[in-house]
């Protein structure tokens, strides 16, 4: 994963085949006007229609990723405030859209081109502001797909707009979760050759990879993979206590874009907008349901970090608090021994907690992210399944004051005193969880007036 912002501040030629086919066959349609006769289909038949991208399409206004949505969650990462269109354009394309606004104020952008599908992991696409009336747009040297972000800074978003690409793209393969078949998917794939980017829509996640990767995965079930994919966001934001209980503990309003990146600089990663899996050896797991059930902790944990809350994640800990995520799903796909169980993480868990006090530190370079992780999963296991969708809640309700690291270990000790109900002290000073403020922390605990827990939580295990 990349680092938070700074403590968060961080085909042509196909086209013209179709059109000229689906005129011929609206040619002939126009001759059962003449003579009453009904033409037989041509042995060639043109790309099927229902395949193909809509030149109309309609589009929602959505909250802001970077405003009131991310304001709410109270995130470390935006999420992804825009949609794919399927529409592609070459590099240097001109391209003509008309914009529509059918209710409301404002208008859209469009962007070209996809978050990390580059070979800097940091590509981000083109943006252009959108207008009534006739927009004409010159790409870029990269081109790409087509997205529509549009936005508002509202609660309650009421804006509608209708795009109607008009002139210089072309057609991508898209699949739609539950509506297209794997044979449909298999003739785009083939017959629309000159992109270089095909995209995947479930319902809360969308997938983009290359033409060639999705090639080599065509024979998989897609919509075995997208309701997996789909399935990992579920137990996520249930951990995250998004719940739909009340309007602050409503589901992430946005879908997840999960990229194919191009660069060697890393594996996978988790960023603002989207998370992203290298083409050569990373994005197998995205595109192979059974390896995304039996061997995804991978992505389950770049989707882990789309998950984690900014008030809690000190630096130390934003690569540990992320694996209670990837826990809770690898427990969803039935893998009945925990990571940490299976591992041997244990047997390393107790050895650092039977050091004496004055030796060890949490927050120590010597202590390793599966060690770090027991203390967190200790909790889960002292006071069940609750506990951290309730802690989730917590800090989304009384959103307490995070300008340092030292903030977010005194809001987390805090917090877990509280939605526990059990005085913690003994718990975190054995883990050695200590920083300058720590003995005024302890204080705040105690004057908390809380039990102290029947049992050593320490001696917790699997």
């Amino acid at each position: 994963m990349k680092n938070k912002r700074e403590k968060h501040t961080v085909i042509p030629m196909l086209y013209q085949i179709i059109a000229g086919a689906m005129l011929a066959v609206l040619t002939l349609f126009a001759c059962v006007e003449d003579n009453g006769v009904v033409p037989q289909p041509d042995p060639l038949e043109p790309f099927p229609t229902e395949l193909l991208v809509d030149s109309v399409q309609h589009f929602n206004q959505m909250i802001s990723a970077y405003t009131e949505e991310w304001e709410r969650l109270g995130l470390s990462f935006y999420h992804s405030d825009f949609e794919p269109t399927g529409v592609y354009l070459e590099p240097y394309a001109k391209l003509k859209v008309k914009v529509t606004l059918d209710e409301g104020n404002d208008y859209p952008e469009l962007l070209i081109g996809t978050y990390s599908r580059g070979e800097d992991w940091n590509t981000k696409p083109e943006n252009h502001e959108l207008k009534e009336g006739i927009n004409t747009i010159n790409a870029g040297n990269i081109g790409g797909l087509v997205y529509i972000r549009f936005t508002s800074d509202e609660k309650k978003p009421q804006g509608k707009v209708t795009i109607e690409f008009q002139e210089g793209w072309t057609h991508s393969p898209v699949y739609h979760y539950k509506k297209t078949t794997n044979a449909n998917w298999k003739k785009m794939l083939s017959g629309m050759s000159g992109v270089r980017s095909v995209t995947l829509i479930g319902e809360k996640t969308f997938l983009v990879v290359s033409l060639e990767n999705a090639l080599k995965y065509q024979s998989k079930n897609q919509d075995e993979l997208l309701e997996t994919i789909d399935a990992i966001m579920k137990v996520q934001n249930d951990l995250s206590g998004l719940d739909g209980s009340s309007e602050l503990h409503q589901p992430i309003a946005h879908k997840l874009l999960m990229a194919e990146y191009t660069g060697q600089e890393y594996y996978m990663f988790a960023y603002d907008y989207r998370v992203a899996f290298r083409e050569l050896d990373a994005v197998k797991y995205i595109l192979d349901p059974a390896l995304m059930k039996s061997d995804g902790w991978g992505p389950w944990h770049e989707i882990g970090h789309m998950h984690q809350m900014y008030a809690w994640t000190w630096d130390e800990v934003t690569e540990v608090t992320v694996n209670l995520f990837s826990l809770v799903t690898e427990k969803y796909f039935g893998i009945k021994e925990s990571r940490l169980k299976r591992d041997g993480h244990w047997e390393e868990i107790k050895k650092y907690l039977d050091k004496p006090e004055n030796t060890k530190s949490f927050n120590s370079d010597a202590t390793s992210v599966w060690v770090r992780l027991g203390m967190f999963y200790q909790l889960h296991l002292a006071f069940g399944d609750m506990f951290y969708p309730d802690l989730h809640k917590y800090f989304r309700e009384e959103k307490p004051e995070t300008n340092n690291d030292q903030d977010m270990m005194r809001n987390f000790m805090i917090a877990a005193c509280k939605v526990s109900g059990k005085d913690l002290t003994s718990f975190f000073k054995k883990w050695a969880l200590k920083f300058s403020n720590s003995d005024q922390v302890y204080t705040e605990i105690e004057q908390l007036g809380l039990p102290v827990p029947d049992t050593d939580l320490c001696q917790i295990t699997e």
